[in-house]
C-alpha cells in the first residue's frame, strides 16, 4: 500500500445505540486496517470497551468528559497523523457506510488539491435506498456548497485539513462540517461527492410530514422531498444550530445559501408547523433566540 494514500477510519461516540455501533465497525473492518474510537463520556462506556478495547486493528479512548464532536474529530486527525495514515475517513456512531466505500474513493486520492471525499448521502428516508439505485447520476459531482458536505462517511485528508485549522472546537455540535468545508473552498482545495457509494444516516428522529410526503408522491418533485421528514432536534440542538450558523455567516464570505438568516428562520418556522405536538414551541423558540444572541461567544 502507497504510503500516501494510507487510510484509516475514526468515530466519535456519545451514548451510542450498541447493535447499530457494532454494524457500523463491522463494515469498516473490512476496508480499512484500522479504526480509532474516540467515546465523549458515553454512560455506556464500559458495554463499548468490553466490544471493541482488545479487538486487533481497533483503538478505543474514553474521554470522561464531553468536549463536543468538533474535539473528538480534532482527535482522530491527530491519531491519524502521529500514525502515518494521510487520509482519515470520520463517521457518525449511528450511520452506516456501502461496503465498496473505500474502493471507489481510493480511485481520486491522487488529485493534491482533493481535501474532502463523500458519499452520496440517504438521510432520514428521503432517498430511499431502492431510489438511490436508480438514479442515474456522474460518478463525481463537484461541492461548491459547504453545506453539501458532511462530516460522517468524509474522507479528510490528514496533512490539508491540519494545514487549513482543523476543526472548530468552539463550536462543540452543529455546523462543525461547514466550518470545515468553508476553510477548504477559501484556500482552494476541493471537495467531491463519489456517487457510486453511499452511506446511510439517522438525523435526529425523523418525523414524517404527510402533506409532504403526499405532494412528493404526486409530483416527484425534489422540494416535497427535502420537507417530507423533519429532522426532530432537541433544544439543545436547536440551540447550537442557531448560534453556530450565525457565527458561519459572520465569518465566511461563500457559507452557501442554507446558513443565510433568511433560510434559518424559514427552516425554524418549519419546524414549528411540524415538529410533533408535544414539542413546546416556546422553549423551542427561547433556544433558538438564546443562541442567536450567544454566537460572539464562540469567539
Amino acid at each position: 500500500m502507497s504510503t500516501i494514500n494510507k487510510i484509516c477510519a475514526g468515530i466519535v461516540l456519545y451514548n451510542p445505540e450498541i447493535e447499530l455501533l457494532k454494524k457500523n465497525v463491522n463494515i469498516l473492518e473490512k476496508q480499512v486496517e484500522k479504526i480509532y474510537l474516540f467515546d465523549n463520556g458515553s454512560s455506556n462506556n464500559n458495554e463499548i470497551k468490553s466490544l471493541f478495547n482488545d479487538k486487533n486493528g481497533i483503538s478505543y479512548f474514553f474521554n470522561k468528559q464531553n468536549r463536543g464532536i468538533a474535539y473528538g474529530l480534532n482527535w482522530l486527525i491527530n491519531r491519524a497523523d502521529e500514525n502515518g495514515y494521510t487520509w482519515c475517513l470520520t463517521m457518525d456512531q449511528d450511520s452506516i457506510c456501502s461496503n465498496n466505500l473505500i474502493y471507489e474513493y481510493r480511485k481520486h486520492l491522487n488529485d493534491a488539491k482533493v481535501a474532502l471525499i463523500s458519499p452520496f448521502v440517504l438521510n432520514n428516508d428521503k432517498v430511499t435506498l431502492n431510489e438511490y439505485k436508480n438514479m442515474k447520476l456522474p460518478e463525481v459531482t463537484e461541492i461548491k456548497d459547504p453545506m453539501d458536505c458532511i462530516t460522517s462517511a468524509c474522507l479528510t485528508n490528514v496533512p490539508i485539513v491540519k494545514k487549513i485549522g482543523m476543526f472548530n472546537e468552539k463550536l462543540f455540535i452543529d455546523f462543525v462540517d461547514s466550518d470545515i468545508n468553508c476553510k477548504v473552498l477559501n484556500n482552494g482545495y476541493r471537495i467531491i461527492q463519489v456517487n457510486t457509494a453511499y452511506m446511510i444516516q439517522q438525523m435526529g428522529k425523523g418525523h414524517k410530514v404527510k402533506i409532504f410526503e403526499w405532494l412528493f408522491n404526486k409530483t416527484h418533485k425534489n422540494i416535497f422531498r427535502r420537507l417530507k421528514v423533519a429532522t426532530v432536534y432537541t433544544d439543545q440542538r436547536l440551540y447550537y444550530s442557531s448560534r453556530n450558523s450565525r457565527y458561519i455567516r459572520n465569518t465566511y464570505k461563500d457559507h452557501g445559501k442554507r446558513t443565510g438568516l433568511g433560510f434559518m428562520v424559514a427552516y425554524y418556522c418549519y419546524f414549528t408547523l411540524f415538529y410533533p405536538k408535544e414539542r413546546n414551541r416556546i422553549k423551542m423558540w427561547k433556544a433558538i433566540v438564546d443562541g442567536f444572541r450567544d454566537y460572539q461567544n464562540i469567539k
